[in-house]
């Protein structure tokens, strides 16, 4: 996609869950056309990983460790944007649970993890990011994979849904909240790139006018790695 007809160069993107998975590779897509990132990730190193990668796309690129289930994180990481750039353009925010445990053996634990991650970090980031978006952006949400079908899952989802229909509903018209929903869980930057571009898109000019949208992506299968008895057949 060309940077004049996304109309993303110039543009200030925050992108959260930044150092791994379908966060990375969107990072890296905003970067190659030619946004400002902001690189959000738990872990500093893999957020500091990812601005590097983005700057040698030719723009800028800021890393900030920040746990977006931490009330005290995303204030922290907001403050700082607002002190390096004043304003956003845009967020997209990765939901980061993941949970293959059967429902029937799910602990209370793990529920409440889940709820952290993906409900209360949602929460938060629209929270938060509306005052920061108020002159007009974006905020793109990526959901849970749809192949994630367990109850607990299924419910995460709705939430998340939930906040997106809340959000379109009280945030301002210039303010658009959309999500895609990916069949599947990330498998890198060569098999993701059909959800890479819904993001983008939903980022763009393009979809000006486009809210409480949620996008269903599929995703082809990567190739599996060989058997080992494929393997050894193969020995001379």
């Amino acid at each position: 996609m060309s940077r004049d007809l996304l109309g993303l160069s110039g543009r200030i993107v925050m992108v959260t869950g930044a150092g791994r998975g379908y966060g990375r590779s969107i990072a890296k897509a905003y970067g190659r056309n030619g946004a400002t990132v902001i690189a959000v990730d738990p872990d500093v190193e893999l957020a500091t990983a990812v601005a590097s990668e983005v700057e040698t796309l030719g723009t800028t690129a800021i890393p900030i460790r920040g746990d977006m289930s931490v009330a005290l994180d995303v204030a922290g990481t907001f403050e700082k944007v607002e002190e390096l750039f004043g304003m956003l353009d845009g967020i997209v925010h990765v939901t980061a649970a993941e949970s293959k445990t059967p429902f029937l053996e799910l602990q209370e634990s793990e529920w409440y993890e889940l709820l952290n991650a993906d409900v209360k970090s949602s929460l938060y980031m629209l929270q938060h990011g509306l005052k920061y978006l108020a002159g007009g952006g974006f905020v793109v949400m990526v959901l849970p994979p749809a192949e994630r079908m367990e109850p607990h899952v299924a419910s995460i989802r709705g939430a998340v849904r939930g906040l997106i229909d809340g959000a379109t509903a009280v945030f301002p018209d210039t303010v658009r909240v959309n999500a895609v929903l990916p069949n599947r869980d990330p498998a890198g930057d060569e098999h993701d790139q059909a959800l890479v571009r819904a993001v983008l898109g939903l980022g763009s000019m393009v979809s000006e006018g486009v809210r409480g949208e949620v996008v269903p992506v599929k995703l082809s299968e990567p190739p599996q790695p060989p058997e080992l008895f494929d393997l050894l057949s193969d020995l001379p």
